[in-house]
């Protein structure tokens, strides 16, 4: 939510900059086709300068030039150029630069009775045969070349109506002479300041000037073209006939342009042209006729999304051919507010996503997406509407990256929380480990006992620290005990369960030294009270006479013992045993016996030799046990133990643990 009002934060402040971008790349991608077909450009330019003369003109070469345009007789004629000073050169100004002694007055009579060409191209701008339209600029208050709005003269029959209040007002108005102004048909702007990158994309349909109402220089020819009938504005709408042009907020147009390339310049017809003509140029009959200056040096350029050197009067021409022809561009208020609610959409699907973690989200917002500047760009150029892409595409991107950034925090914390679990778990198998070696007798503790057996052990706690343990020690009548177990359960738990059914057991084989089987039943009736009961214990527990050789053995629930003969063979003793402590109170768990003979190794396990794995996920077995034991020939039980877990060990080489590996051998040494 924070990225996508970050991003809405970006597009309200740059969204002029980052609409003008794509709107320029539709100009550039979809350029206004090439049409003279209603609206021709006349320009004064290096050629025509060549053949008549640096600018300014005299009054009769202008004069000339328009009235060989009338004879074609165009619908109408727009004039660009300003003629802001009398003609220097008429006939009353030239006397006026004599003396009366350097001049009779009858010289000076007859001189200023010669034709004022002021005159002269006055009456061809006020022919009725070509209706001409003279440009004007609004000026702001001070212009050096400014005359107060109040002071002119304005065609208030033109335009109806009140224009957008953002329509451009200046109180001062840059025009020709009075003789040449209000001569013509009628006037109107040609107002169209860039914007504030330098570009040019609209021209103005009205400029306030003062108290009066004036017509955008492109909208007062295509009126003239389209009958004179008065133009009316209707909010944002400027009404032409039956022709209804959207403006934006300002009172101006925005249409398609196009390039000022070789193609288009052949169309631009050059003044010398028409001067040098014995007949009227037909490429003029019936079009609106716009006149111009492009030669070097004059200052009638302006840069549009198409280049940065375009005349003027060709902007004007495409304007007012968009105008006739109905093909301006609309940017109406469906349009922002369909952005806003793409952006909203998208913004949705969004935080959808990052709020259910349900990613199939991401693909209808990206198909939204891409789908944006697509159909952005083939509303432009099929139907001549404008929507701004970029607006909801940066919401949506930013949103993203707010997306992006939370799941990297939540996963962040997930992680941070893994951590400490895992190190906590860590602790607590190391706590365990150290618990459940503490618990189990040390070799040396165990080479003590006996002095007709041998025994041997060894506990390797898995990296999930179980509840594996051994014990042996010694009763009265020259005994000894011994047994192993295993808790069900990992960790901490396991290991503290371990700790307290080997205590129990000691105290109850100890307590109950004569009978075997009832020290098993009662340590099952005692750990069955236990509330836990997630856990329970399999244990086989043993004495063996160290007289004779004879063993007593309880099963209940753990692995049966492998008995190796003194000659190297193995095999298991079978053993019906019971179901594992705590798994029904007040079993009759039985004694089970069998005969060592002098030199025989007794060998318990715990399930962690039986289901050790390797990376394949074969397990080593009974059978690998028993293998591994017959490798062995009259090794001592020690040695035995150690072997076997070596095999074990390499067996599984880089495959973790998956349980503790408990092994315990007794060998009977006899007298």
């Amino acid at each position: 939510m924070i990225g996508a009002l970050i991003g809405s934060l970006i597009t309200w402040i740059g969204q002029d900059f980052e609409r003008r971008l794509v709107f320029d790349a539709w100009q550039r991608a979809d350029a206004r086709e090439l049409m003279d077909d209603q609206v021709v450009v006349v320009m004064i330019d290096d050629n025509s300068i060549a053949a008549y003369g640096q600018w300014p003109w005299t009054r009769f070469n202008v004069a000339k030039l328009l009235f060989k345009m009338t004879q074609a007789q165009p619908s109408a004629i727009g004039i660009d150029i300003y003629f802001l000073k009398e003609d220097p050169n008429r006939p009353d100004a030239f006397v006026e630069n004599y003396l009366d002694t350097e001049i009779d007055s009858s010289l000076k009579s007859q001189i200023t009775s010669l034709p004022n060409f002021d005159d002269f191209l006055s009456d061809i701008i006020a022919s009725p045969q070509s209706p001409s339209v003279l440009a004007r600029v609004a000026e702001p208050e001070g212009s050096p070349l400014g005359v107060p709005a109040q002071e002119m003269t304005f065609n208030t029959s033109a335009v109806e109506g009140e224009p957008p209040p953002g329509t451009l007002s200046r109180p001062e108005v840059l025009a020709s002479i009075s003789k040449f102004d209000t001569s013509a048909f009628s006037q109107a702007f040609v107002n169209g300041p860039p914007d504030d990158d330098g570009i040019l994309r609209r021209v103005p349909l009205a400029v306030r000037a003062g108290g009066n109402i004036g017509n955008g220089f492109a909208v007062e020819l295509a009126r003239i073209k389209a009958g004179g009938e008065p133009v009316r504005w209707d909010g944002r709408t400027l009404k032409m006939g039956n022709r209804a042009i959207p403006s934006d907020e300002s009172g101006s147009l925005l249409f398609k342009m196009s390039p000022y390339d070789e193609k288009y310049e052949s169309r631009v017809i050059p003044a010398v042209q028409i001067m040098n003509s014995e007949e009227p140029d037909e490429r003029l009959r019936g079009k609106v006729v716009i006149l111009g200056l492009a030669a070097t040096g004059t200052y009638d350029i302006v840069a549009t999304p198409h280049g940065s050197e375009i005349p003027g009067p060709v902007v004007q021409a495409q304007a007012v051919d968009a105008i006739l022809k109905g093909e301006w561009l609309a940017y109406p208020s469906s349009s922002k507010a369909l952005e806003v609610a793409v952006a909203i959409g998208l913004v949705a699907l969004l935080l959808g996503a990052s709020l259910t973690f349900n990613n199939w989200l991401l693909a209808p917002a990206a198909a939204i997406g891409l789908a944006l500047p697509v159909g952005s760009y083939l509303a432009y150029a099929q139907a001549n509407l404008l929507f701004d892409p970029a607006r909801p595409l940066i919401v949506a991107i930013f949103a993203a990256l707010g997306l992006l950034l939370a799941r990297y925090a939540i996963a962040l914390q997930e992680l941070v929380a893994q951590r400490i679990r895992e190190a906590e778990q860590k602790k607590e198998n190391e706590n365990a480990r150290d618990l459940q070696l503490r618990m189990v007798p040390s070799p040396e503790r165990l080479a003590d006992l006996g002095r007709r057996t041998e025994i041997g052990a060894k506990l390797r706690p898995a990296k999930s620290v179980g509840g594996d343990f051994y014990d042996a020690f010694e009763l009265e009548d020259d005994r000894l005990l011994f047994l192993v177990g295993d808790v069900s359960g990992k960790g901490l738990g396991a290991a503290l369960f371990m700790a307290f059914s080997k205590t129990a057991a000691k105290s109850k084989f100890l307590s109950h030294g004569a009978r075997l089987d009832d020290a098993v039943i009662a340590l099952n009736d005692e750990l069955s009270r236990e509330e836990d009961d997630a856990m329970d214990l399999t244990l086989l527990a043993g004495v063996i006479d160290c007289a004779s050789g004879k063993v007593e053995m309880v099963n209940a629930g753990h692995e049966n013992p492998l008995r190796v003969y003194a000659e190297g063979k193995v095999e298991m003793v079978n053993l019906r045993g019971g179901p594992r402590l705590r798994s029904f109170d007040g079993f009759p768990y039985q004694i089970e016996s069998v005969q060592l003979e002098q030199g025989d190794t007794l060998v318990l396990i715990s399930d962690g030799a039986t289901d050790a794995e390797n990376l394949q996920k074969a397990q080593f077995g009974f059978d690998g046990v028993i293998k591994a034991l017959e490798e062995q020939q009259g090794a001592s039980a020690g040695a035995r133990v150690q072997y076997l877990a070596d095999r074990i060990a390499q067996f599984e080489g880089d495959a973790d643990p998956a349980d503790d590996l408990t092994i315990f051998a007794l060998r009977y040494l006899g007298e």
